[in-house]
């Protein structure tokens, strides 16, 4: 008994069928699972300014790395302490900015106080209250001139009350003015695109320094004196972006080896932290001249000693 014959051209419009319900599916899926990461992905961040200046300049050096990202910003110092607690909960980032000196009792050398300018206690005791989050949390964080001085006091380590005295008169210019000197990258970081053997002019404008480095930092660049002006927690695990400056990034010309990397890479390590994915390559944003023709060893003595505790009245 003889079978009916398929019919080629009904065969080949089920296949057709079949292989368009295929691709439909795929499609539909493919966009919903777009759409479902979009929604997911926070649309902004949050990061804690310890105190926020009136040219709003660190505010525009992290703007400018991606404008795409909005950023809320939080200025500790005018916040409510019982607000700034809920606030930190939020934070992504925290930038200690630069400012007035830092009480010298709290690195044991309260007799300094004649030979500091203006000392603002309210700002130290707000600024112990941000870093001891950051190292509760591990929240990236980022200080500048002053904010790499409070880290050090704040781990133990002590300061110059007026580098003229003890050491030398490059990091300020005259009548108080900013002036810019060249800094030696010393050890390389994974979390800045800086490599070992950097140089770099930066604008500086301060009139203290590290003298003794804490035990649990360490030092990655220094100025042509030899005062360390680069420290990061050893501690990459745990602490992937705590590092502390001692120029100017936001202030130094972009193009410098030592300005964009420093916002770039503590952006990117705020992103990490609330798991954004960004598709733009923060590396091409702005050009950069890299200086890697010196190769000199540069040899830091820490003149590590006894931790120091720090008392906030």
């Amino acid at each position: 008994m003889g079978g009916t014959k398929a019919n080629p051209y009904f065969w080949r419009m089920n296949k057709l069928r079949l292989l368009f319900s295929v691709f439909f599916i795929f499609v539909f899926t493919s966009c919903s699972d777009e759409n479902d990461h979009v929604q997911e992905s926070p649309r902004s961040i949050t990061i804690v300014l310890s105190k926020q200046n009136s040219s709003s300049s660190y505010r525009h050096f992290i703007e400018d790395i991606d404008p795409t990202i909005k950023i809320n910003w939080i200025d500790a110092y005018t916040t409510p302490l019982s607000q700034l607690t809920d606030d930190l909960e939020e934070a992504d980032g925290i930038i200690l900015t630069g400012g007035v000196d830092i009480h010298p009792g709290l690195y044991g050398n309260a007799y300094d106080t004649v030979r500091c300018g203006t000392i603002d206690s309210k700002r130290d005791a707000l600024e112990t209250t941000l870093l001891d989050h950051a190292l509760e949390s591990g929240t990236p964080c980022l200080g500048v001139c002053r904010g790499l001085q409070f880290m050090n006091v704040y781990m133990g380590g002590s300061l110059h009350p007026h580098l003229p005295d003890t050491l030398s008169d490059i990091h300020r210019g005259k009548d108080g003015q900013s002036t810019e000197h060249e800094i030696y990258v010393t050890k390389a970081l994974g979390a800045i695109d800086i490599n070992r053997g950097n140089k770099s002019a930066t604008v500086s404008n301060h009139h203290q320094g590290i003298s003794r480095l804490a035990d649990n930092l360490e030092a990655w660049a220094i100025a042509p004196d030899g005062l360390i002006e680069g420290i990061r927690h050893p501690d990459t695990t745990h602490y992937p972006f705590f590092i502390g400056v001692q120029w100017h990034p936001e202030r130094s010309d972009p193009s410098g080896s030592l300005a964009t990397p420093i916002g770039e890479g503590f952006l990117k390590a705020v992103l990490n932290e609330t798991g954004v994915k960004k598709n733009t390559d923060t590396s091409e944003i702005l050009p950069r001249v890299r200086d890697s023709s010196s190769t000199q060893v540069i040899m830091i003595d820490n003149g590590l000693s006894h931790k120091v505790d720090i008392q906030m009245h």
